[in-house]
């Protein structure tokens, strides 16, 4: 898996899960970057800049592995900051996110490692039970990790 670079321009999942980080990263609402609608605009990126300056960070407003590295809310999780699994991705990592799911009782899959159909309906239901603030269009970033199995 690659680490997604975040910028501004940028859209998606990813960018939706950034903005909820930041939005609610040390619960002082500190890094406030506007809506969570899944845009790297303006806010969001004067959001990071301010995030990347507290940690002493380049402050260039983009959103590579150090940032996310600062960003990662538990070290224990299997997955680097940054990296985001989707349909289509095999191995060792899924096999975590699919036994996490059946614990959960959303999964009834196969452990088999292959991110398909059921894994992504599994998780698109968890994203939607509002219980995690995260994307709910199935991409596994570290907010819904942390609603799956960080706990």
């Amino acid at each position: 898996m690659v680490v997604s670079v975040l910028k501004e321009g940028s859209t998606g999942p990813e960018v939706i899960d950034l903005q909820f980080i930041l939005k609610f990263r040390d619960g002082k609402n500190e890094f406030d970057p506007g809506v969570t609608d899944g845009s790297f605009g303006s806010k969001t990126k004067a959001a990071v800049v301010k995030f990347q300056q507290s940690r002493k960070l380049t402050a260039d407003g983009i959103v590579g592995g150090k940032t996310w590295e600062a960003l990662r809310p538990r070290s224990d999780w299997p997955k680097q900051p940054g990296e985001f699994l989707r349909e289509g991705e095999k191995g060792e990592v899924v096999k975590q996110l699919q036994e996490g799911l059946k614990s959960d009782d959303v999964y009834t899959g196969a452990i088999d490692g292959i991110f398909g159909s059921n894994t992504k309906a599994a998780v698109i239901k968890t994203q939607k039970s509002g219980e995690i603030d995260s994307n709910t269009v199935g991409v596994v970033g570290p907010l819904t990790w942390g609603g799956i199995i960080g706990d």
